[in-house]
């Protein structure tokens, strides 16, 4: 199936060079609004509507390997933004007062970039995935609820309550929600991931999670030294499968 041969050849393009192309980030919003929305967009080679889906990085900040991961989102059917939520406010330490006072920004940022996204006739309306990596996980998990638009939510190896509101407050209302994460992660222990499934369960919302044995954090991104080439693909391929489920209608 092409959906298969797409997940499979994700290795194949990543084991290459990046283009120029895809190692910048650039503005896609409309000069006047703010904040404004930057990253890099892929669209399916067929005619849309498609649902939407959006790339949130981790604390280390903007990687060509995102907008690799968009590309092969496009290839599955979803118009894929990967977005760069730091470039008009910059990164911040992990656990720093400075990371608090930037998270709302950052916040603002990802709803610019749903509505963004979901103003473009390509992409379905209410049909917009949030899928965040690390602290982008993090970030995904502390808006998804307080946006209309987003129906679906992946948690790559990160957790609720790292901004400025509580893990429960988060999780009430919250989408679908896929958790994936490493049993022998460093940096984000498991324990993130169980507490934050036990929360939306307890708010009364849906929940899929997958713990993987021995992986550590970063598990999927090929330029990290914890990386696992058949933890990569299981997890990319449960992604694209959890997202079709809830997001085509």
């Amino acid at each position: 199936m092409r959906v298969e041969r797409t997940v499979l050849s994700i290795i194949f393009l990543l084991s290459f060079p990046l283009t120029a192309d895809a190692q910048v980030a650039g503005r896609l919003s409309h000069p006047e609004q703010t904040p404004a929305v930057w990253g890099l967009l892929e669209k399916p080679a067929r005619p849309g509507p498609h649902p939407g889906v959006i790339l949130l990085h981790g604390a280390a900040g903007w990687n060509p390997v995102y907008a690799e991961y968009a590309k092969t989102l496009a290839d599955c059917g979803f118009v894929a933004l990967a977005l760069d939520y730091y470039t008009e406010t910059g990164s911040a330490p992990i656990g720093s007062e400075e990371k608090l006072k930037k998270w709302p920004c950052w916040q603002a940022a990802v709803s610019a970039a749903v509505s963004y996204l979901s103003s473009l006739p390509e992409v379905s309306k209410n049909n917009i995935g949030l899928v965040g990596f690390s602290r982008g996980a993090f970030l995904a998990v502390s808006t998804a609820a307080s946006i209309p638009d987003v129906g679906a939510v992946v948690d790559y190896f990160g957790g609720g309550g790292g901004g400025t509101e509580t893990l429960e407050r988060e999780a009430r209302d919250f989408p679908p929600l896929l958790i994936l994460h490493g049993e022998a992660d460093r940096i984000v222990p498991v324990e993130f991931a169980v507490r934050l499934q036990e929360a939306v369960h307890a708010s009364g919302g849906e929940v899929e999670m997958r713990l993987y044995p021995g992986a550590r954090h970063a598990f999927n991104l090929p330029d990290s030294p914890t990386y696992s080439e058949e933890t990569a693909l299981d997890s990319f391929r449960m992604t694209v499968a959890f997202l079709k489920r809830r997001l085509i209608r």
